[in-house]
């Protein structure tokens, strides 16, 4: 009966922890899709603040328009982070960058650098007496 209980248990952990990925890698591509707000929220004001453009389209209201436009700018903005993260690989780009900046990296690099060089020397000191 315990072990039953603890099996359960544990497949309820597994399906929580694989809705959990599934939640963040969407989180996630969504906060790369939000630099695209930007343009959106741009062309948001751009329609909803031009009497010239609301003339060209034809539309004397845009509550219609709007139904249509932000469920739109919310794909858009998914469809861009997906973009950003599976085609670009912003993730790695921004680690990378980060890397190249830092202080600590650099003197992290370099102190494993020197650790490699004289482990390198005490091999080669090593197979000399050896021979």
């Amino acid at each position: 009966m315990k072990s039953q209980l603890e099996h359960e248990s544990s497949r309820l952990r597994v399906r929580v922890a694989r809705w959990r990925e599934i939640f963040f890698s969407q989180k996630y591509r969504f906060d790369l899709g939000q630099s695209f707000l930007v343009i959106l929220n741009f062309t948001l004001l751009i329609i909803t603040a031009s009497d010239k453009l609301m003339i060209f389209f034809g539309i004397p209201r845009l509550r219609e328009l709007m139904v249509v436009i932000i469920p739109l700018g919310f794909l858009g903005v998914w469809l861009f982070g997906f973009f950003m993260d599976k085609i670009v690989r912003a993730g790695q780009m921004a680690e990378r960058q980060s890397v190249k900046r830092s202080e600590v990296w650099h003197h992290h690099n370099g102190q494993m650098d020197r650790m490699e060089q004289q482990i390198k020397e005490l091999k080669e000191l090593l197979a000399k007496q050896n021979v």
